[in-house]
């Protein structure tokens, strides 16, 4: 590829008159706050999520503090250390704390539920085929060891509205479905899935349901309580920026009492928190970091912070699909899309490459642009995260390099 990383926008983009308004930053040069490497343009956030330099410093703080006293620390104080952050969290995500317990990542707290139900064969899990590939490999994982069906059903896109997902999953549930396992926010598509309506009607028919919400926490206004299903779990290092390593699991209380960490360690069968808190020598820090991390986004509103990313991945799904005359996924108007979008690539951009990781090598290592790309059925997809240091520049900038690699 000959194209220079220094591209000059303006040449590939179409007038600004016939383009939608950005919306205006919330402060100046945010991306400072941040140690990504400002070289590049980053727009892959929602993948591992990046943590401002405020909050790796109290990470520091606290690792520092465990390792100058790691027995008292590890050994004497980490649930009484753990309290005040599960309160936090619990209070943010809307959920009681005394049903919440910390993992590592929502794949971690998916696969402790998963391993701690007594599965039948031919026992049938629900997903759609928007699912979160650890997810679905998880659920292959149980159907080689104990028989379980995975049952995988289609929703097709574009999506005219979040109904379609609800009704999909509602007529694939049949007698033999044990558990609907759903995402809140898709990751390959960027769709926000109408998880509570789901929840309810799987209840209704006897159905556990276990939604991963990997994507959610500090991406939407989140109540755990409200949404009721069996088992929620989520990260919290992606869209709240708290470190590598935080996030969450609650179960509702007739399940709690069967759910176990994948380590089980000495508080087994001494309840659900506390064999959470205690699951052999971890760093701690993380989860002990994670109100830092919800403390420094207050200082401009989680309100505003949410909005914000909304509104720039709705601007985002607007501008690119009308600047590479794509359809888009879901509606324009934002109302399946919470801070990221997916967008489909013009077809020769797609025609000049072998494989969808090959453009992606190309745009990190020659046009220093951070983005997934995505095979989805065979159409390539680009997926925008929109965090507080996501500026228009920046999408313009895909949008122009994208267009020039044209074949």
């Amino acid at each position: 590829m000959s194209l220079s990383p220094r591209v000059e926008l303006s040449a590939s983009l179409p007038s600004a008159a016939t383009l939608p308004c950005a919306p205006a930053p919330l402060g100046h040069d945010l991306g400072a706050l941040f140690p990504w490497d400002k070289s590049y343009t980053f727009l892959n956030h929602g993948s591992f999520g990046s943590s401002p330099y405020e909050v790796l410093a109290a990470q520091t703080a606290w690792r520092m503090e465990i390792e100058a006293r790691p027995i008292e620390m590890l050994g004497r104080r980490v649930s009484q250390l753990l309290a005040p952050a599960r309160a936090a969290v619990g209070k943010f995500v809307g959920v009681d704390p005394a049903r919440l317990g910390f993992v590592v990542n929502a794949t971690e707290g998916v696969n402790a539920v998963l391993r701690s139900i007594a599965w039948q064969r031919g026992d049938e899990i629900v997903v759609i085929d928007h699912v979160y590939n650890a997810m679905r490999q998880s659920i292959r994982r149980l159907a080689d060891e104990c028989g379980v069906v995975l049952r995988e059903i289609v929703v097709p896109l574009p999506v005219a509205g979040p109904h379609e997902f609800a009704d999909a999953i509602d007529a694939a549930c049949n007698a033999n479905t044990r558990m609907v396992l759903i995402d809140h926010i898709t990751s390959p598509t960027a769709l926000l899935i109408p998880v509570a309506q789901i929840v309810k009607r799987a209840r209704a028919r006897g159905i556990l349901t276990l939604v991963d919400g990997a994507h959610a926490p500090g991406s939407i206004a989140l109540s755990v309580d409200e949404i009721d299903a069996d088992a929620y779990t989520a990260n919290l290092h992606k869209w709240c920026c708290a470190p590598k390593g935080s996030a969450f699991l609650a179960v509702r209380g007739d399940l709690a009492a069967r759910v176990h960490p994948l380590a089980t360690s000495h508080p087994y069968h001494t309840g659900f928190v506390a064999e959470f808190d205690w699951q052999g020598t971890r760093d701690i820090s993380p989860w002990l970091t994670t109100p830092a991390a919800l403390a420094f986004f207050e200082r401009f509103g989680w309100d505003n912070v949410r909005a914000h990313n909304h509104a720039m991945a709705t601007w985002t799904q607007l501008f690119l699909c009308e600047t590479w005359s794509a359809t888009p996924l879901s509606p324009l108007d934002g109302s399946m899309l919470a801070s990221m979008a997916a967008v489909r690539i013009p077809a020769a951009t797609q025609a000049r490459f072998a494989s969808p990781e090959l453009l992606q090598a190309c745009l990190y290592d020659m046009h220093r642009i951070e983005i997934p790309v995505i095979d989805w059925k065979g159409a390539w997809h680009v997926r925008v995260s929109c965090h507080l240091h996501t500026t228009p520049a920046m999408v313009e900038r895909l949008a122009c390099v994208i267009l020039a690699l044209r074949a």
